[in-house]
């Protein structure tokens, strides 16, 4: 996982050379071939990429890891050398493979893509204060809700062993995380982020042509927000105002990392 505080400068110059280069996003995006993208369904730094990826329309392949996979048995993980670990020798995704090539780093391997011939560059991060003033309420009640959620969905390859399940309850609950309590919780949270989420429409949400977060239309914020927005759609009984909603379908309809409302747990 990385952070938008990790940025090297050159991917922010990079990206910001969208403001320069919009009329580029007319043009066909053109890629290296072939393009392997190793992802957990459930990651949102992986779905970043996924995003990026399909809104160019830039053909790839898609392969799933379990979740346990690469980790030790100490920590109820297994094949502790195989998973996504014998990719880059260590336990992280999403990682490119571009010709045989490794990158990791989901900002940097988007910043690795808009180098790709006839590649739009989206505008940077603008990280305005508004949405990470949002972000204080709401990322830690998607978590809340998201966590003993997610590894119900047993169809996707990231859950398919138990011990997939087992390696992610056991991580969190080193880290803290109280399931049973965040459970007993749900209905006062889900209430909370439902609150959270008119906000976002009302207060973050700038541009409408489409919906996105800054009048100037979709950038990188977007693909940093969009993922986390689509995790919460694993949980039944959050409020989506039009609006949002909109933003979310619209953004994934081309996108294999479909949204998980068909599967949502209570």
């Amino acid at each position: 996982m990385n952070s938008l505080r990790k940025q090297p400068l050159g991917l922010a110059l990079g990206l910001a050379l969208g403001f320069l280069g919009r009329g580029l996003l007319t043009q066909a995006a053109k890629a290296p071939s072939p393009l392997i993208l190793h992802i957990y369904d459930h990651c949102p730094f992986c779905i970043r990429v996924e995003l990026f990826l399909t809104r160019n329309k830039i053909p790839y392949e898609r392969v799933l890891y379990g979740y346990g996979s690469g980790a030790s048995s100490e920590k109820k993980g297994y094949d502790e050398d195989g998973g996504p670990k014998k990719l880059m020798g260590k336990k992280l995704l999403p990682v490119l493979e571009i010709s045989g090539k490794m990158y990791g780093e989901s900002l940097e391997i988007v910043g690795r893509i808009q180098c790709f011939p006839s590649v739009p560059s989206y505008p940077c991060s603008g990280s305005p204060s508004r949405l990470n003033e949002w972000k204080k309420t709401f990322s830690p009640l998607k978590s809340s809700l998201v966590r003993p959620r997610i590894v119900h969905l047993t169809h996707l390859k990231d859950w398919s062993d138990p011990r997939d399940v087992a390696y992610a309850q056991n991580k969190y609950k080193n880290m803290g995380f109280d399931y049973a309590d965040v459970m007993e919780k749900s209905e006062e949270f889900k209430r909370e982020i439902s609150e959270s989420l008119k906000n976002l429409d009302n207060d973050v949400l700038r541009g409408n042509n489409p919906v996105s977060i800054n009048e100037y239309g979709w950038g990188i914020d977007d693909l940093c927000l969009l993922p986390d927005l689509r995790s919460l759609t694993v949980v039944k009984g959050v409020f989506w105002p039009e609006r949002v909603r909109r933003y979310l379908e619209e953004s994934f309809r081309d996108c294999p990392g479909e949204l998980y409302d068909d599967y949502a747990v209570e």
